[in-house]
């Protein structure tokens, strides 16, 4: 579940297209992502992006060995009706349409007549945009923090170079374009000629490169091979500099760092390098050169795998963690990238697994025992949900499945019926155990759904990584640990509701009318007590808060349902919208945000264990909870109700299940469904709220207008505005109480380059800039 910063402009541009892609809860996945560009710029990049996404189809005339196609054709690929050339069911397909802009599509009956069949998959399917709604241009995409974040001049020169390096600039790393202003030379150096580049696309594609070159190219590139490489691409061959580049020494290193840049841009490298020749193995300098001993790697690391499948818990976990650190230097290997290495990958959430699952969670006291996994032991939940989660579709998906049964489920059981032990100990009053959620001025209550402790402590990374402070505590939920019971105890109306004669649907009454404790009675019951309900959209603090506020938001419990294991796919985009509404409510004014939810979960691939329960014992049976029928003594362990402990609920002992084949369940007593989370989340530093609303020139001296809520801001010129040393001014000025300063330019040279005005606080942290050219009227 980590993210990394793409390396190449390639990455980006493959990174924002996924994210693109991702859907809310409950949503299904968008049957296309249209990619619109009204004046055709990513043109050119276009087939260097299709040896990288085989997914991506174009707009244009008919050429399916190029997946280029009219309007007719490409609905074909979206609807799988030619399956020779369409991508697999569970890949999206992505349909770069060139000339045409997102407002085209938009325009309904006034969308020209030939493109009027791609206008209803705007709505079926998912469009690449900025956070505005405009379409990513070139220029946009490279300069924003949402896209590569680089730092370009303005100019119309400037910006002519960018257009005719793009393809060039694909796969140059972003870290050496970074933390300078980029201008017209810096693009046109890239197509003066670049040996490196060059000679990786000529061992790629061979037979393409030399098609493309004229006599005198290709006299040049072999001359410049011999001269800097020491390579005869005419005498050598491919075969020669797989070899080179093998051993690698001299320019042959650079080479090879190159590659490893972008991989994907040269398949044909690897292809190559099956072939190479090392004159002497135990001589090679790096190993990691080798395709095929990746490969062997692999195979003997999946027998490995399946073999630590038949060995006791312990034993497999000390075996697990020995491989994850036999293997982990692999997956810094480039073959790793190209995704080559699946079993060297999910080591390293596996090795986590084994260690924590190898600690068993201590505590004299089901209280203690709950503080323990609140302190530590839900790390072992993390692990197995990274470890499924990294999954992709492939042979190793199976194998790594069972080994996070392997792993997993002892340490699972084990503490279940431990935890199970501690709370059926004499004078163990499990009620008692359970704090309720009371209403609180000026703050709203959060509900989500099944937000189980671990899935918490994530949401808690993000939500500090935004800059929020989280505090993070735990909650034992009600018996059983079902929403219709476990809702109201975790709503300000718990104090409305009370238990009633019979618990068949786990959900106590509304004391007033003896009707059921609905959804929707609750927040009835919240309303008259003046708390404000919020919809799933509205954020606003009421003008009078003492009651505080109550919205819910969140799926994870229906989608776990619907999902079992695949639940975990749809982890983050979960948490995600959690973190956004949550800023949403700070930002309109709440002074804090209580998060709560009702229970959580067990989820374990391949189905909990089977228990056997004779339904004339029981009144209602769950997967892991059931009602049981008067004085009925079922030979499995019982817990009272919390709404009337007089009832008794029927609880499967360890983590199984009344029903067979079920991954994902909860209503039982173990610390997974029973141990919850609840965060407290507040503003950080009150935030700093700072625009430059106007720059005008009168001669080498620049008026800026600024509005803001602080004082003591400042102003300055730089010719790179991440950069004070670029700095052109002859003294920062600070922002008077009008909103305006005055800049004076150090020097006439200065005169027409192109500059930001930068807008920063009293630490110095930029707060908004704007390009100007110096001297000229803006």
């Amino acid at each position: 579940m980590s993210e990394t910063a793409p390396r190449t402009l390639i990455d980006a541009i493959d990174a924002s297209l996924k994210q693109a892609l991702r859907t809310p809860d409950g949503v299904a996945p968008p049957t296309a992502l249209l990619w619109t560009d009204a004046d055709g710029h990513w043109g050119p990049l276009i087939p260097t992006l299709q040896k990288v996404l085989p997914q991506l189809y174009v707009l244009g005339a008919y050429a399916p060995e190029d997946r280029r196609g009219p309007v007719i054709w490409l609905r074909c690929i979206v609807e799988r009706s030619l399956p020779e050339v369409s991508p697999p069911h569970d890949v999206v397909p992505i349909l770069y349409l060139p000339k045409v802009s997102r407002q085209d599509l938009r325009a309904g009956g006034d969308c020209p007549a030939e493109l009027q069949p791609l206008i209803e998959l705007q709505y079926r399917g998912a469009v690449w945009h900025q956070r505005n709604g405009r379409d990513w241009t070139v220029e946009a995409f490279l300069t924003s923090e949402d896209g590569v974040g680089l730092d370009i001049a303005k100019d119309n020169r400037t910006r002519d170079a960018m257009l005719r390096a793009l393809v060039l600039l694909a796969p140059e790393p972003l870290a050496g374009l970074r933390g300078r202003r980029l201008e017209a030379d810096d693009f046109d150096r890239l197509a003066i000629g670049d040996p490196v580049r060059d000679l990786l696309t000529w061992i790629s594609d061979k037979d393409g490169f030399e098609g493309r070159c004229d006599p005198t190219h290709w006299a040049t590139f072999k001359d410049i091979c011999w001269r800097e490489f020491g390579l005869d691409p005419d005498e050598d061959g491919i075969q020669g500099a797989a070899d080179a580049l093998l051993h690698g020494g001299g320019k042959w290193d650079e080479v090879w760092k190159r590659f490893c840049d972008a991989p994907r841009l040269y398949p044909g490298v690897s292809t190559a390098l099956r072939q190479a020749r090392p004159r002497d193995l135990l001589g090679l300098a790096d190993h990691s050169r080798r395709p095929g001993l990746n490969e062997e790697q692999e195979d003997r690391l999946r027998k490995e795998l399946e073999a630590a499948l038949a060995l006791p818990h312990g034993q497999a976990c000390d075996r697990i963690t020995a491989l994850d650190a036999e293997h982990k230097e692999r997956r810094g290997w480039v073959w790793a990238q190209l995704g080559e290495s699946p079993y060297a990958i999910a080591l390293e959430p596996l090795g986590k697994l084994a260690k924590a699952a190898k600690v068993p969670l201590g505590g004299a006291t089901a209280e203690a025992m709950a503080a323990d996994y609140a302190v530590h032991g839900w790390q072992c939940d993390r692990a197995a949900l990274d470890a499924l989660g990294r999954l992709k579709q492939g042979g190793e998906s199976g194998l790594v499945t069972k080994v996070v049964r392997t792993l997993y489920e002892p340490w699972l059981d084990r503490s279940a019926r431990r935890f199970q032990e501690l709370m059926s100990a004499p004078g163990v009053d499990s009620r008692k155990l359970t704090a309720s959620v009371s209403a609180e001025r000026d703050a709203c209550v959060l509900f989500a759904d099944g937000l189980r402790f671990d899935v918490g402590a994530i949401l808690q990374e993000r939500l500090e990584a935004r800059g929020f402070r989280v505090r993070m505590s735990h909650r034992i939920a009600p018996i059983p640990t079902v929403t219709a019971t476990a809702k109201p105890v975790a709503s300000p109306a718990h104090g409305s509701c009370s238990g009633k004669a019979d618990a068949e649907d786990f959900a106590p009454v509304i004391t007033t009318n003896g009707q059921p404790a609905t959804a929707s009675r609750l927040r009835d019951a919240m309303a008259r007590a003046g708390t404000a309900i919020l919809d799933d959209e509205q954020a606003s603090m009421a003008v009078s808060s003492e009651g505080g506020g109550w919205t819910e938001t969140g799926k994870l419990d229906t989608l776990g349902h619907s999902l079992n294991a695949l639940l975990v796919r749809q982890i983050d985009p979960e948490v995600d919208a959690l973190v956004d509404r949550i800023s949403a409510l700070l930002t309109a004014g709440w002074s804090r945000i209580r998060v709560v939810t009702d229970h959580g979960w067990l989820l374990l691939p391949g189905g909990l264990p089977k228990v056997e329960l004779s339904p004339h014992l029981v009144a209602t049976k769950w997967s892991r909870c059931a009602a049981v029928k008067g004085g009925s003594t079922p030979d499995i362990p019982t817990y009272p109700w919390y709404w009337n402990p007089i009832l008794r609920i029927a609880s499967p002992p360890g983590i199984g299940a009344f029903m067979a084949n079920t991954e994902y369940a909860h209503g039982g007593i173990s610390l997974q469904e029973c141990v919850i989370p609840e965060l407290v989340v507040e503003r950080g530093e009150a935030a700093v709220a700072a625009t430059i609303t106007g720059i005008s020139w009168r001669g080498m001296r620049c008026r800026v207008t600024v509005e803001s809520n602080a004082a003591g801001l400042q102003v300055d010129l730089r010719l790179n505005w991440k950069q004070a040393a670029s700095s052109i001014v002859a003294a920062v000025k600070e922002v008077r109480p009008n909103g305006e300063a005055s800049l004076a330019v150090a020097d006439d040279k200065h005169e027409g380059a192109a500059a930001s005005v930068v807008l920063s606080d009293t630490s110095g942290r930029v707060l908004d800039y704007k390009p100007t050219t110096v001297g000229e009227d803006a």
